[in-house]
């Protein structure tokens, strides 16, 4: 079995067992919705005229999390990319639903696109390249989106921080990984230096970089946090933990952000300038 074949067998898993394993976190889902939109909204202005392309359509697919459905106007001309055919299902359902155009939500590998050359405007990647398990399926992945990115076009791209100090060795993730204490494949990432390397090298410059979302490692164990102390207290502690999210989110100004935040989060254009 190919790699592509070995990730949609996975991901299509994942997603036929996502509802009932009860991994959707309604606050922690609201906090990252909210954090996007600012993020995304700030760093560009997304028009009816555009081509956009989105990769992973994971949270377009099962709702709590997603925030593009919020963002782009409902006749957008997009693009949507994701390497599972059950995702790529539901996520357009969901389009459809809120009067979204899902005609071109597509089952296809970001790392082999089946778009032309210099054909989007603007590309929104949000933690889909750290779920390869080689640094090198990444560069691979950030040449396509590079490749198919029209000239002036913009990139906004998220992927883990490894800088954050919470975050595990590669070791004990595969051991967590291994146990059945991760929900999905968890895989590499490039630090901001490195990143910043690799973009140069297919004709982006980063113009606005950024740490989001501040709440610490493991992911299993913030989200079983909130669920217990959601129940435990019947609802009645949602604000109280809506106002600590939103507390730690404003590490995003300081200057230990790059220690604190889950995801690097970059603004790049294709031949900007250096």
């Amino acid at each position: 079995m190919s790699m592509p074949d070995k990730e949609a067998e996975h991901w299509g898993e994942v997603a036929r067992g996502w509802s009932d394993k009860g991994y959707a976190n309604e606050l922690l889902g609201e906090q990252k919705r909210k954090t996007y939109i600012d993020l995304i909204t700030r760093w560009t202005r997304i028009t009816a005229g555009q081509k956009i392309l989105k990769t992973d359509l994971f949270a377009e697919a099962f709702g709590v999390e997603q925030f593009f459905f919020d963002i782009v106007p409902a006749k957008s001309d997009v693009v949507g990319i994701d390497v599972s055919i059950e995702i790529v299902a539901e996520a357009r359902s969901q389009a459809l639903k809120r009067g979204m155009d899902a005609g071109q939500y597509l089952c296809g590998d970001v790392k082999q696109l089946p778009l032309r050359d210099n054909s989007i405007d603007l590309i929104i990647s949000d933690s889909t390249l750290d779920h390869f398990p080689t640094e090198a399926e990444i560069i691979t992945a950030l040449e396509e989106l590079g490749r198919v990115l029209k000239n002036g076009g913009t990139l906004i791209l998220t992927i883990d921080n490894k800088s954050n100090l919470t975050y595990p060795p590669y070791c004990i993730t595969r051991l967590w990984m291994k146990l059945g204490l991760a929900p999905y494949f968890i895989g590499r990432t490039l630090s901001l230096s490195r990143l910043r390397r690799a973009l140069k090298e297919i004709g982006l410059t980063i113009e606005e970089n950024t740490a989001i979302l501040h709440y610490p490692h493991p992911d299993g164990l913030v989200r079983w946090l909130e669920r217990s102390l959601r129940y435990s207290s019947r609802g009645k502690l949602d604000n109280a933990i809506r106002k600590g999210l939103a507390c730690l989110n404003r590490l995003e100004g300081s200057k230990i952000k790059y220690l604190t935040g889950r995801y690097i989060a970059v603004k790049a254009v294709k031949g900007g300038a250096t």
